[in-house]
């Protein structure tokens, strides 16, 4: 590189060498510094999906004893289809209002027998999950919280669950909150987690 001054100015001269190891530089760091942003949008998009499936499984399972009545008490036969479980939830991803989403899942007997028999075989794993699990008395306290408020016959409130188990409504909220982050990685697959 030589350099020349005249009239107050600095005149720059490059080899073709040096500018080609400049513009290769330029590059290098330019792509690397667009890799970082599309990771950082990667994982927030991720955080979302992951929001979004949470925010879908406490949807699933405060609609559950409705879905399941309109599966049963259809007059419309249930009929093969090819959708299976994971197709209706994926399809749900993209809506965000709540009857929206309800109304998707009714649209056909079968679509909705599907998602309720999803969610109970589900709800049966999350079970033996908790039956095994080395903290078996707080993992089955949780799955009992979510059975109580969501699942059973008749349902019972935040305040019926804590008298149940001898603990405060908050305890009975963090265990809910556990529980169906939990649910959520069943009913969704490995989606449903939500990556830190």
């Amino acid at each position: 590189m030589d350099s020349q001054t005249t009239d107050n100015k600095t005149l720059v001269v490059l080899t073709h060498e040096q500018l080609t190891e400049i513009y290769e530089n330029a590059a290098a760091i330019g792509a690397k510094e667009a890799l970082k942003m599309f990771e950082q949008e990667r994982k927030k998009e991720q955080g979302k999906r992951a929001d979004r499936r949470l925010r879908n499984t406490k949807l699933l399972l405060r609609n559950y004893h409705m879905l399941k009545e309109h599966a049963e008490n259809s007059v419309f036969g249930r009929t093969q289809m090819e959708e299976s479980a994971l197709d209706i939830l994926e399809s749900m991803m993209s809506l965000y209002d709540n009857e929206v989403i309800i109304e998707s899942i009714k649209r056909s007997a079968t679509r909705t027998a599907v998602i309720v028999s999803h969610i109970e075989t589900m709800f049966g794993l999350y079970a033996a999950y908790c039956d095994k699990s080395p903290n078996r008395d707080v993992e089955m306290r949780r799955y009992e919280v979510v059975w109580d408020m969501y699942m059973a016959e008749t349902t019972l409130s935040a305040k019926e669950v804590a008298k149940k188990q001898h603990m405060s409504k908050e305890n009975v909220y963090a265990d809910l909150r556990v529980a169906t982050e939990r649910l959520t990685a069943l009913i969704f697959g490995v989606d449903g987690l939500k990556v830190q």
